[in-house]
Order: structure tokens, then sequence, then C-alpha cells
């Protein structure tokens, strides 16, 4: 894809699913990647960068995008991947809990991009992706906690996007259905009841991690130069059905 050679992106839950696939995607498109997660992501890539942090964190993050700099000299995009999930019954769901989900998808994506905007306006460009869900767009029984905050991030992204698009920096959020990434693989294994959630993807199955990362690509190449406060669907026809 064209303008993802020497691009500079930095991306938060690159430790493993989603995240490590963009970046391995990334890096393949010959992109320079940094990668940070909770642990230190190992991939196996030939990475700018590689450091834990905690996204919810603006001084943890102001260190990493200060090493970042450093090492890579620059940031050109953030992929704001790290986020986590958590179900049930709303009546049921304790307010620690729901916090917990809002302050790790909402703040962390927030904090993540609030450090890297600064230096953007200041090269005059950018490009921001976030992520969403079908869960931002659909309703999602006994998910209240992550639709609320996926939610958010979209209506965040959006409103970044118009406020900065003049000023060279382009937004978008991705909204993935059902992806087969280790921790929905784990939860197959103890599902003690049938999995009814692939059937509802009108293509029949779950997204591969690799999938969801084509799109990001393509949406943080110049190929997008266009696509700005989006949400890209990346479901299966899910949200379409």
């Amino acid at each position: 894809m064209r303008g993802l050679a020497d691009r500079r992106v930095l991306i938060t839950g690159a430790a493993g699913g989603i995240g490590a696939a963009i970046a391995r995607r990334l890096s393949e498109e010959g992109a320079i990647v940094a990668l940070t997660d909770l642990t230190e992501p190992e991939l196996g890539i030939n990475a700018g960068y590689a450091g834990k942090a905690d996204i919810c964190s603006s001084a943890d993050l102001a260190r990493l995008v200060g090493e970042v700099n450093a090492a890579m000299g620059g940031i050109d995009a953030v992929v704001a991947v790290a986020g986590i999930q958590a179900s049930g019954p709303t009546h049921e769901l304790p307010e620690e809990t729901f916090r917990k989900v809002l302050d790790v998808n909402v703040l962390g994506t927030f904090l993540t991009t609030q450090a890297v905007i600064p230096q953007m306006l200041e090269q005059g460009s950018g490009t921001i992706l976030t992520f969403g869900s079908t869960a931002a767009v659909c309703g999602a029984p006994e998910l209240a906690s992550y639709a609320a905050a996926k939610g958010a991030i979209l209506q965040y992204t959006r409103s970044i996007a118009v406020e900065y698009a003049a000023r060279g920096i382009r937004a978008n959020c991705i909204c993935p259905g059902g992806t087969m990434t280790p921790l929905l693989r784990q939860l197959n294994a103890e599902r003690s009841a049938p999995d009814h959630f692939a059937a509802k993807h009108p293509i029949g199955r779950y997204a591969e991690p690799d999938e969801i990362a084509a799109a990001a690509a393509f949406l943080i190449s110049d190929d997008a130069s266009f696509v700005l406060g989006s949400a890209m669907m990346v479901d299966g026809g899910f949200s379409a059905s």
C-alpha cells in the first residue's frame, strides 16, 4: 500500500491478538513499528522500539512517547488497539468493573492519542487509528460496559477527526466483528454451551486477526488519504444484518 514504507507507527496492545497482527502486517509493508503493551511485546519482528507502558497513565505514556521518539526519530501514526472486555448481566455488573472497562478503553485511547497529537500538529501530519467494535453501533446484551466504552471511542474519534482534519491529521475508527484471537479461542474452549455468535456473522465465521490488520494497514496508508472520521466495519456483515 502507498506510503507505508518507513512510516513510523506506534501500536498499543501489541503483545498479541489484533495488535500483534497489525504490527506484523505494517512491518511487512516496510513501516517502522514501535510496540507497547503491559508486558514488553516479543513478536520476532524487526521493531524500531519495544517496551511496556500503562495506557491509563499520562506520565507513563509521556515516557513512552519520549523513548519512541528517541529510538525512531518521530511518530507518524498511532494505532490504539489496547483494551479490555467484561461480560455478564448488567444488573449484576460491579461498579469497579464498569469503571475499569471505561478507564482502559476510553481513557486509555484518549491519553494515547493526546500524547502524540502535539507532535503531529507540529509536523503538520499524522494518522490516528482507534478501535471500536460492532458493540459500538449494535446492541450487545451483557456487554454494557464494553459497548459503552466502544461507542465512546467511536464518537471521540469522530470528534478529533473533524477537529484536526484541516491541520493534517486523519483519525478513523475500525470496528471489528468477532475475531479469533487467543482470548476468543480460550473462551470457546471453556464454553459449556454452543457458540451461536459466529453464526450471527452473515459470512458464517469469525475474522482472523490478519484480516483486521489488512483493514488497519489500509486506513494508515496514503491510499486512505480521503478517509477520516469513519467507522470502518470489518465484521463479516454482522452490523448489516
